[in-house]
């Protein structure tokens, strides 16, 4: 090969003698083969590392926006409210977005793992003629494998923007839920969980009774009494459901919980006696384990202290609480 030293492309000066030889020679024995496959070779590590590079920026933003995510669930304060009333569904939306993020940037580290493995044997100078890597027919090179692990993380941006948009509605959402239970929980109509304490039996079961007539439907029995075979209240939807309750008013200083056996006992009488298309149970405390666990597999709708605030104290629906249709059949068991 004849070399102009003034062409726009000419080997470099090297003093010592040895490598001007081995260059020189090498440059000699070149032909148009050797120079398409050192080319070929070189673009190749071009766009393998530009597409490496590519990856390694989309894990980097996701990383960031997850730290930024981070702060905003560690803030007390967001969008300039505090959140009292729904910090629990605010934190499980960070918490699905979150999820979301994080098996995309499991996802993204995999194939930049893969494709940073493939770049490095891109990049490894064959010990055999460079030309022997583009041998005709020959598909396997290390960017093939680069350029895929692009093409399965190239709908992730998609992905996330879809979650992102859908996040910021249901933030939209929630900060007008936020709004309405503070607005309520001022109101005459709120009954705070230390209020309904201080109740007896009788006066918890009326206050349940009233609860679902504020809700839109008729009360057939407002509380309970000998004989009631464990309806304490019976009420009516608008579409014709029966909703059977059973109230479990515990005291404060024993720490009562609602049994697994309480909630069985119920569930013998609920449908069988009194015919219930909603069988629930409404407690100022708490159920047991294996008391919310014989519930879902019975269709049994339980009310705790943390869904009675929702309902008594914040305003939310019956209907809501329970996650069931208000005019059709049932949504989700409790």
């Amino acid at each position: 090969m004849i070399i102009d030293r003034g062409a726009r492309v000419a080997p470099p000066r090297y003093p010592d003698r040895t490598v001007r030889s081995w260059i020189g020679d090498a440059l000699g024995k070149a032909d148009e083969a050797d120079l398409l496959a050192a080319y070929l070779w070189v673009q190749e590590i071009s766009i393998g590392r530009e597409g490496c590079t590519a990856l390694r920026r989309h894990a980097d933003a996701l990383r960031k926006n997850l730290e930024k995510l981070e702060e905003l669930k560690s803030g007390s304060h967001f969008r300039g409210r505090a959140w009292d009333f729904t910090r629990v569904e605010l934190d499980s939306v960070f918490e699905a977005f979150a999820t979301t993020m994080n098996e995309e940037l499991d996802l993204i580290e995999g194939c930049l793992q893969q494709a940073s493995l493939a770049f490095e044997e891109l990049s490894r100078l064959p010990e055999e003629d460079l030309s022997t890597l583009y041998a005709p027919g020959r598909v396997d090179s290390p960017l093939n494998t680069i350029t895929e692990q692009w093409d399965e993380i190239a709908p992730s941006t998609g992905r996330f923007e879809t979650m992102h948009q859908r996040t910021l509605v249901e933030i939209d959402r929630l900060a007008a839920v936020d709004d309405r239970r503070a607005l309520f929980a001022q109101g005459k109509e709120s009954y705070s969980l230390g209020r309904i304490q201080e109740f007896d039996g009788k006066d918890f079961e009326v206050l349940v009774a009233w609860l679902t007539h504020r809700d839109g439907m008729r009360v057939i029995r407002k509380h309970g009494g000998t004989g009631d075979r464990g309806a304490d209240v019976i009420s009516e939807t608008p579409d014709g459901r029966r909703v059977v309750v059973q109230c479990k008013q515990t005291s404060r200083a024993a720490r009562q919980t609602v049994t697994s056996t309480n909630v069985q006992t119920f569930n013998g009488t609920a449908r069988l006696e009194h015919k219930a298309d909603i069988a629930l149970m409404v407690t100022n405390g708490a159920f047991s384990e294996p008391a919310r666990d014989f519930a879902n597999d019975h269709a049994i709708h339980l009310i705790g202290a943390t869904e009675l605030e929702r309902w008594a104290t914040w305003g939310d629906s019956l209907y809501e609480v329970m996650g069931i249709s208000q005019a059709g059949a049932l949504e989700a068991s409790a």
